[in-house]
């Protein structure tokens, strides 16, 4: 497995970071060799994954690693290469095409009727979509393209050996450059986005997931038998409307269906801050109590200082004396007098 790769496909297919015209500048260069490609996606534009994966096939000696979680239109671009390998801590999902579906709208009955002849355009539209995705897929796995329509329908993340089991990548390598991957707030973001279930990997230390989950982890669970185990399995529903009233509480308003939460990277932004205020908050107060106890300490030790001179001050008896001070008379003037009594008399 090269260390070296002559093109690096990250972030969301589509963008930038992952366009055909990049793709197709980098091949032009390597017409005659074999070009090297690391994929790290977890999907996006499902034009510009076709129009890589037919440029791949173009070329045709085209070598594609994938490492980290890799799902939705980065699983089609690489459909297209001559060799596909996948580090062995990689994941990779496949699911049905997704449209994006809004409307926030009063309508008659005929508004209604146009509205949902759309839907069912777009529908089909999918559908379309769909076929010829698994079609392609069918074609590299060797395996039946309704099998994989089945497979695409369950949306569920498959580890490295179980793609390699379907036919999706040729080799399995543990190249120590190959990190494992980390679930982090924003690849969760981008999941919940899009529809696509958090895949069965370790949560980054310290982000808003991490202590979510730790949160409910820590409730005491119930047991369950073997017939229960499926059910145990999925979502559970009370856990995520738990989580909806904990971010109520916190002032953000989350998405609950089908047993799962839908959060946005703001929402989860938001929560974070609202945490950290709360933190702040508690920070504070028990700033101000240690200050309180301080000083409550401080007067405690005062009040037992003037107790100990009362206590020292009763047990000293007072000194006794029989002698008897009269206070001085004053000088009189005896000329004074006489005159003040003169004029007394009328």
């Amino acid at each position: 497995m090269p260390k070296n790769y002559n093109l690096f496909l990250k972030g969301r297919v589509g963008y930038w970071d992952f366009n055909a015209d990049m793709v197709n500048y980098v091949l032009d260069k390597h017409k005659d060799n074999e070009v090297h490609v690391l994929i790290d996606s977890t999907g996006g534009d499902v034009a510009t994954a076709l129009s890589i994966s037919s440029l791949f096939n173009l070329h045709g000696n085209v070598h594609c690693h994938y490492v980290g979680m890799n799902a939705s239109a980065a699983t089609i671009a690489a459909m297209g290469a001559k060799h596909i390998t996948i580090d062995a801590d990689a994941l990779f999902l496949v699911h049905k095409c997704m449209s994006l579906v809004l409307e926030w709208d009063y309508m008659n009955a005929d508004e209604l009727a146009a509205h949902i002849a759309e839907l069912e355009k777009q529908k089909k539209d999918n559908e379309t979509i769909d076929g010829c995705i698994a079609g392609m897929y069918a074609k590299r796995c060797k395996k039946p393209k309704d099998e994989l329509l089945t497979l695409m329908k369950e949306g569920a993340w498959l580890t490295a050996q179980q793609a390699k089991e379907w036919g999706f990548v040729d080799e399995i390598t543990n190249d120590p450059e190959d990190e494992k991957p980390v679930l982090t707030d924003s690849v969760a973001s981008v999941f919940a986005d899009a529809g696509i279930p958090i895949p069965p990997i370790d949560v980054k230390k310290g982000s808003f997931l991490e202590r979510l989950f730790n949160f409910f982890s820590s409730k005491p669970a119930a047991k369950a038998s073997v017939e229960d185990s499926t059910e145990a399995a999925q979502p559970n529903n009370t856990m995520a409307k738990t989580f909806a009233k904990l971010a109520a509480l916190l002032g953000v308003t989350v998405a609950v269906a089908d047993g799962g939460v839908s959060l946005t990277e703001e929402q989860a932004d938001k929560i974070e801050g609202k945490l950290a205020e709360h933190d702040s908050a508690v920070a504070d107060l028990n700033a101000k109590i240690a200050e309180k106890d301080a000083k409550i300490a401080e007067q405690e030790t005062k009040i037992a200082e003037l107790d100990g001179k009362v206590k020292d001050l009763a047990k000293e008896p007072a000194e006794k004396t029989t002698e008897m001070q009269q206070k001085p008379e004053a000088d009189v003037d005896p000329d004074k007098v006489a005159e003040a009594l003169l004029k007394m008399i009328p």
